[in-house]
């Protein structure tokens, strides 16, 4: 099964998400804050993680090159996931590995499956 690492500081999103992923596929696990999900990874690396930017105590810019610095670049697939549309977070996060993104308020749940779905398949795995 595929792990999922939903970094948000949105309870509710992290449950919806949490409750829609089919659990015969994913196990998904959650973080308030960068500063958790960088605790979270070095307790298991997950397959995927989904990134909120906008944080309090590590944002999830700050999170990513953090990550990177660690890990390497591009060595976890991440997908920002924001409800702020500002392109010079996506840019920065694009030049930071990211695999895509999406505004939360304007995905449904079946559009963030399907995303998630595509970045497994796009793995080949």
């Amino acid at each position: 099964m595929k792990k999922i690492l939903v970094i948000d500081d949105d309870m509710t999103f992290v449950a919806t998400v949490k409750a829609s992923l089919d659990p015969a596929h994913y196990i998904v696990e959650s973080a308030a804050n960068g500063t958790q999900g960088m605790e979270r990874i070095a307790e298991s690396v997950p397959d995927l993680i989904l990134l909120d930017i906008n944080m309090p105590k590590m944002n999830g810019i700050e999170f990513l090159k953090e990550m990177n610095e660690k890990y390497g670049d591009g060595a976890i697939p991440v997908l920002v996931t924001s409800n702020i549309s500002a392109l010079d977070k996506i840019s920065e996060g694009v030049s930071l590995g990211i695999r895509g993104y999406f505004i939360k308020s304007d995905e449904s749940l079946q559009g963030i499956i399907r995303i998630i779905d595509g970045v497994f398949k796009k793995g080949g795995e």
